[in-house]
């Protein structure tokens, strides 16, 4: 979907979540001042039973000038319903009326969700303001022109993000782009806690609990203001002993005990882990790699709490949950060290790793020395996080089907692809084309100018098979984690190359070879 398609329509409301946080503020802010900017008359609303409380975010609203209403439902049927940072039909979100919808979100789908036809979701982005961001960039909205709004996508990503502790590729761009306001960034970052809420968290981390062995903490909060949970997880976050953390609460209204589970681990996903916590209670949770929430019914604690104290019985079911979680260990496998062989494969997948070579689909390639002076230092924006690498005349920049950048030596190149001298086709907006940075101007360079098109050599065969467990590889001395369902992988006449490729990737590139 892009933003044009919205202006169809006349009678818009762009709704948050309910209790929406400041990612969510961001993006239905942002989208609020673009259609504006198209001739539109948007409402920006949230639903729920509980009015924004939050200190910062209430500065937030203020300082930013952005309209935003708390409704039980609209006055009449919007034309078109626009859901950011959220979804139609998820416990976080208020039905209200509408004849058509649409959706701008950042998480993971559910097993067999059916999306509208209008929608963008980004998994591979950290927050939803940085989805709002690449769609504003993509329409020729002037982001940089507009200082309050770059200030409330930096904020939307700061908190969504513990403070930029988990960020990715295209959230690392926005970042480089905007040009925001310190002054009110400052302000609201020193607004996140008002007195009340500090004893209330001081409270929580007297009775806290940490498991020594597996590097997680579990907190009480005696509060029903569900903020509270994660102000408290992020707190908990900042101690360097801790990988992850949960926090949760009583709320009577809602009948559940709410829980907020922060990550600060690549090794483990906020999503996963909150949905093993309510398992067979509901299922009800959702999130990101690095935090979610999810909620445990009342009606299901009461059963074995004879006493009545309800929140004890969380901790020590959350507590049992958790430990349980980390009893089965990521497996970890260091192939030159404890020499790996196709035959082990089993070890970690579900069958036999069988013979693959990669599909004949182009791949592009440029030589660094064609871009930048030798010795200039290179930032690689990948998946896994930014490298810095020196222009040399073997470093060169592999392109793959999916438009992501890596680094390769040109032998490894030449040995593995043929190269030619055909352009290599660079289709789409600037923002989603091939590029590295000149590391200390933070300049975007794209390869367009000098990327040539190669083809995978049909002598470059792997063994293969997909995961069933979670398994870290060591890969010239770094652990890449492999999670269920994507593929180890091993060159042909190197058993101990081995390496993860996600499962996305595999099947978009590989094929069984005759």
């Amino acid at each position: 979907m892009i933003l044009e398609d919205l202006l169809r329509y006349e009678n818009i409301v762009i709704q948050c979540h309910d209790d929406p946080d400041a990612d969510a503020v961001a993006s239905g802010y942002a989208l609020l001042k673009y259609l504006r900017s198209r001739g539109k008359s948007p409402r920006l609303v949230y639903g729920g039973g509980r009015s924004v409380t939050k200190t910062n975010l209430l500065l937030m609203i203020e300082k930013l000038s952005i309209p935003l209403e708390h409704v039980r439902r609209t006055d009449c049927d919007a034309e078109l319903l626009i859901t950011v940072d959220c979804r139609a039909g998820q416990r976080n979100v208020s039905a209200l009326p509408h004849q058509t919808l649409a959706v701008i979100d950042h998480h993971e789908l559910d097993r067999g969700e059916v999306l509208p036809e209008l929608r963008e979701v980004r998994t591979d982005c950290s927050a939803c303001v940085t989805v709002m961001w690449a769609m504003l960039k993509k329409a020729g909205f002037p982001i940089e022109e507009d200082r309050l709004l770059s200030t409330a996508l930096y904020y939307g990503l700061y908190m969504d993000t513990q403070k930029f502790k988990g960020t990715e590729r295209l959230d690392r761009e926005m970042l480089d782009a905007l040009r925001f306001d310190w002054d009110i960034v400052l302000l609201l970052q020193s607004a996140a806690l008002e007195l009340d809420d500090f004893r209330t968290a001081g409270s929580a981390f007297m009775n806290l609990r940490y498991h020594p062995e597996y590097h997680f903490a579990l907190a009480p909060v005696y509060a029903s203001e569900p903020y509270m949970l994660g102000i408290v997880s992020d707190m908990m976050m900042d101690v360097h002993e801790l990988s992850v953390c949960v926090a949760y609460c009583l709320l009577e209204r809602e009948r559940c005990v709410k829980v907020s589970v922060r990550c600060c681990s690549r090794r483990d996903r906020a999503d996963d882990l909150v949905h093993w916590l309510v398992r067979d209670m509901g299922n009800d949770g959702g999130g990101d790699r690095t935090k979610a929430a999810g909620r445990l019914p009342l009606a299901l604690l009461e059963k074995s709490c004879p006493d009545g104290n309800l929140l004890y019985t969380a901790g020590e079911l959350i507590f049992q949950r958790l430990s349980d979680y980390f009893r089965v260990p990521l497996k970890r496998l260091s192939p030159r060290e404890d020499p790996y062989e196709p035959a082990r494969a089993e070890e970690f997948c579900r069958g036999k790793a069988e013979l693959y070579h990669k599909k004949k689909v182009p791949a592009g390639y440029a030589r660094a020395m064609d871009l930048f002076p030798e010795g200039t230092e290179i930032l690689l924006r990948t998946p896994e996080g930014d490298l810095i690498k020196k222009a040399s005349p073997e470093l060169c920049f592999l392109i793959d089907e999916k438009r992501e950048v890596s680094h390769i030596t040109e032998a490894v190149l030449r040995k593995n692809y043929e190269l030619t001298d055909e352009e290599f086709p660079m289709e789409g907006d600037w923002l989603w084309q091939p590029k590295v940075y000149h590391a200390g101007k933070k300049e975007a360079v794209l390869l367009a100018p000098r990327a040539k098109k190669c083809v995978a050599r049909d002598t470059s065969r792997i063994w293969a098979a997909q995961l069933n467990c979670r398994l870290e590889v060591l890969v010239w001395g770094d652990w890449r984690l492999g999670e269920i369902g994507d593929w180890l992988v091993c060159q042909e006449d190197d058993h101990q190359n081995a390496y993860i490729i996600p499962q996305s990737a595999f099947e978009q590139s590989y094929e069984r070879a005759e």
